[in-house]
C-alpha cells in the first residue's frame, strides 16, 4: 500500500514544480483576460466618443468634406486647362513655323519665275553661244526646285487637269479641242503649296467647248 509519508525528495520536488506551473498558467490566463477586457473597454470608449459628436461637429465635418471635394474638382479642372493650354501653344508654334516658311518661299517665287522665263527665252535662241547660258540657267532652276522639294514644297502645274478653284486661278477661257471643257489648257504661272497650305495659286487658262458657226450666230 502506498504511503505518502514515504515519498522521495524527487517526488516532492516534482509535485511542487507541477503546482508552480499550474499557478503560472492561471496567472497568464488571467493577464490575457485583463488585456482583452482593456481593449474592449477602450473600443467602447471610442465608440461612445463618436456617438457623442454634437450636431455642430457633424456639420463641420460635412462642410470640410464638401470643401475637400470642391478643391479636388478645381484641381482636376486646372490640370485639364493646363493640358489644353500646352496643346494650343504647340499648335501655335507649329503654325508660326509654317507661316515663317511660307513667307520666305513667297519672297523667292518671283526670282524663280524670272529664271523660268529666262530659260524659256534662252531655249528659243539658236545661237551656239547661247547654249552655255541656257545650261547655266537650267542648273540654277534645278537647284531652286531641289531646295523647294527639300522644304516640302510641291509645284502646282495642272496643265490638262480639271480646274480646281482651291489651287487654280482662272484668267480666261479659250476654245480647245485638245482638252475637255473645264480643264486647264495653259498654265500662265505655276502655283506652289506646302503640305495642305496653299502658297500661291496657279494662274491658268480654262478650256471651253468650241462653238459652231450657228451657235456663234445665235449668240
Amino acid at each position: 500500500m502506498w504511503n505518502p509519508f514515504r515519498m522521495s525528495k524527487e517526488d516532492i520536488k516534482e509535485q511542487q514544480e507541477n503546482q508552480n506551473s499550474d499557478q503560472t498558467a492561471e496567472q497568464e490566463a488571467a493577464a490575457e483576460n485583463a488585456e482583452d477586457v482593456s481593449v474592449v473597454s477602450e473600443t467602447e470608449n471610442v465608440s461612445e466618443k463618436e456617438e457623442k459628436l454634437t450636431p455642430e461637429e457633424i456639420k463641420a465635418l460635412r462642410e470640410k468634406a464638401a470643401q475637400a471635394e470642391e478643391n479636388w474638382n478645381k484641381l482636376l479642372h486646372l490640370v485639364a486647362d493646363f493640358d489644353n493650354f500646352k496643346k494650343r501653344a504647340e499648335r501655335k508654334r507649329q503654325d508660326d513655323i509654317l507661316s515663317a516658311k511660307v513667307a520666305v518661299i513667297e519672297a523667292f517665287l518671283p526670282v524663280l519665275d524670272n529664271f523660268e522665263m529666262a530659260f524659256m527665252a534662252a531655249s528659243q535662241v539658236t545661237d551656239p553661244a547661247a547654249k552655255s547660258l541656257k545650261q547655266g540657267i537650267e542648273m540654277v532652276l534645278s537647284q531652286f526646285h531641289n531646295v523647294l522639294r527639300d522644304c516640302g514644297v510641291d509645284t502646282i502645274d495642272p496643265c490638262g487637269q480639271p480646274f480646281d478653284h482651291s489651287y487654280h486661278e482662272a484668267i480666261n477661257e479659250v476654245e480647245s479641242d485638245s482638252v475637255p471643257e473645264g480643264a486647264v489648257v495653259t498654265v500662265l504661272r505655276k502655283g506652289y503649296k506646302l503640305g495642305d497650305r496653299l502658297i500661291r495659286a496657279a494662274r491658268v487658262s480654262v478650256a471651253r467647248k468650241v462653238m459652231s458657226s450657228k451657235e456663234e450666230q445665235a449668240e
